[in-house]
């Protein structure tokens, strides 16, 4: 109820701002963006320090325990494959790739809010997440790991989700910005993607459920953050091309 309420007050906030911008003034979008990025990233952050809280008084240990058994006896050869192929999709060297791909491409191009909105999202995100496990430093499962990689890095928040949901968000998000025909497959994919990088993650045997769980709230209120700068970028390119 407090949620549904929440969203109630952010959605007549979010009308009252509609209607004090007209529906012409260069500030409307732009003005109702960042209302928007602000309310969902606080509550992805109001989430994520609701999991840290429990976690860190134990609160969780059981059911993470009991999830990650239960998540055990799904093994079988063909999801090991399946797993561990999504859990690379995560990884660190794979969205070092995309990033810099993109960047490289958004540079030649000259797409400057695209390229400043990437790099928020993967410099800023990367920074905050290696801040977070500095500051926490949980231990990770060992009870089994199909996979040896970040076995020395803290385990809270996961990494390949928080990382992965900023930078695949990000695509997504210009995808379908770009192509809104086809924006409802585009989020559909994109929500699909991360759904199986993050139960990769428990699968593999290299993260509690909690590690994911604030993993997408990090990377969700991070996300908001980076498709912020972007259309605030956009917007003021588009006021410098009417000047011209």
């Amino acid at each position: 109820m407090t949620i549904f309420r929440f969203r109630q007050k952010a959605s007549q906030l979010i009308q009252f701002w509609q209607r004090k911008f007209n529906s012409h003034s260069v500030f409307s979008l732009q003005s109702v963006v960042l209302i928007k990025g602000i309310l969902l990233s606080l509550l992805s952050i109001g989430v994520f320090l609701y999991i840290t809280d429990e976690v860190m008084d134990l609160e969780t240990r059981n059911w993470d325990v009991n999830l990650m058994l239960a998540v055990q006896k799904t093994h079988t050869p063909l999801l090991d494959v399946a797993m561990k192929s999504f859990s690379t999709l995560g990884g660190h060297i794979v969205l070092f790739g995309i990033s810099v791909g993109l960047a490289i491409k958004f540079w030649i191009r000259r797409q400057r809010p695209e390229l400043f909105g990437l790099l928020v999202a993967a410099v800023g995100g990367t920074l905050l997440n290696l801040l977070i496990k500095a500051c926490l430093n949980r231990d990770r499962p060992q009870m089994w790991a199909l996979i040896n990689d970040d076995l020395n890095t803290s385990s809270y928040p996961s990494g390949h989700v928080t990382i992965g949901l900023i930078i695949y968000g990000f695509c997504g998000y210009l995808l379908a910005r770009y192509f809104p025909r086809w924006r409802g497959l585009i989020y559909l994919g994109t929500f699909l993607l991360m759904l199986a990088i993050g139960w990769s993650r428990i699968y593999v045997g290299l993260h509690w459920p909690t590690d994911v769980l604030a993993g997408y709230a990090t990377g969700f209120a991070w996300l908001n953050a980076s498709i912020l700068s972007f259309e605030i970028g956009k917007q003021r390119e588009e006021i410098r091309r009417k000047q011209v």
